[in-house]
């Protein structure tokens, strides 16, 4: 994997050549088909992800309905929140075009940040300012959401 493609990934711009070089070390490749399902929401999850090339679409069973969530292309990650609360997906997660992804297993991921804390420390922040800012974008949506879902009650 090139070093040039980790920089685009938000959560590895703050790392050197030597700590992206570390951590390039830690990803296994893996191609996915279009069409094919990445995650299955509800299941166990042990793997972070990060889109190398492909676009992924993000959706959540609603009243037995798969609704999208979002869409995430290449420099996006996901599987982050498992990291630190580990439990089954969220949500699945489909790759909508051929996708390269570049995966590594939560122990690893675990042991790389406590064999290098710095380089950790870096990694952490800046994946929970991306957690944070998706976060506030859900909210964003789930106000607007409620607000034009009340407007049509009140007519």
């Amino acid at each position: 994997m090139d070093i040039d493609l980790l920089r685009m990934v938000s959560i590895l711009r703050d790392l050197d050549d030597a700590e992206l070089t570390s951590f390039r070390n830690l990803l296994t490749l893996r191609e996915i088909k279009a069409k094919e399902r990445i995650l299955e929401e509800g299941t166990h999850v042990e793997h972070f992800y990060i889109i190398c090339d492909g676009t992924v679409h993000i959706r959540r069973l609603a009243q037995k309905r798969e609704m999208l969530m979002g869409r995430l292309g290449a420099g996006a990650f996901f599987g982050e929140i498992n990291l630190f609360d580990p439990g089954v997906a969220t949500a699945s997660i489909y790759a909508m075009t051929q996708t390269l992804v570049a995966v590594v297993h939560y122990d690893a991921l675990r042991a790389f940040m406590e064999a290098n804390p710095a380089t950790g420390y870096k990694i952490v922040t800046a994946m929970m300012t991306e957690t944070v800012r998706r976060l506030r974008a859900t909210s964003a949506k789930l106000v607007h959401s409620v607000y034009w879902s009340s407007q049509g009650a009140e007519n």
